[in-house]
């Protein structure tokens, strides 16, 4: 077999291993803002969901487990409950995106944190 012939199949056989591998993925993740989940309740409702904006000011409650704040964009709200790790930078006022699934109309079990724009970090 030719130098040429083998250079050749190795490319494609990368390629096909690439394209497999990339077989699952959502490359259309995007952070919802509040107002667009508020809006849209029913489509979201029990499913899982990526949301950005602020914690507002005088709702974080910090427990021994758990964490509640209300996320806001300024024009909605939303009650987010989340259990887990929290990141050292979560305060009033930051800026957060939370993935989770929509309970209600008005509540978020988040399951995942990230402070700052998710773009930032390559998560959307």
């Amino acid at each position: 077999m030719r130098k040429k012939d083998k250079i050749t199949i190795s490319v494609v056989a990368i390629i096909l291993v690439v394209i497999a591998g990339m077989w699952g993925l959502d490359f259309q993740s995007e952070y919802l803002t509040v107002s667009q989940v508020k809006l849209n309740t029913s489509e979201y409702m029990g499913q899982a969901v990526e949301i950005t904006g602020d914690v507002k000011q005088g709702t974080l409650e910090i427990g021994t487990e758990d964490t509640f704040f209300i996320l806001t964009d300024g024009v909605s709200d939303i009650d987010v409950f989340y259990n887990g790790e929290r990141p050292s930078s979560l305060a009033e006022g930051a800026k957060v995106s939370v993935r989770g699934i929509l309970v209600s109309a008005d509540r978020v079990d988040a399951n995942f944190l990230v402070m700052g724009c998710p773009s930032k970090y390559g998560l959307d």
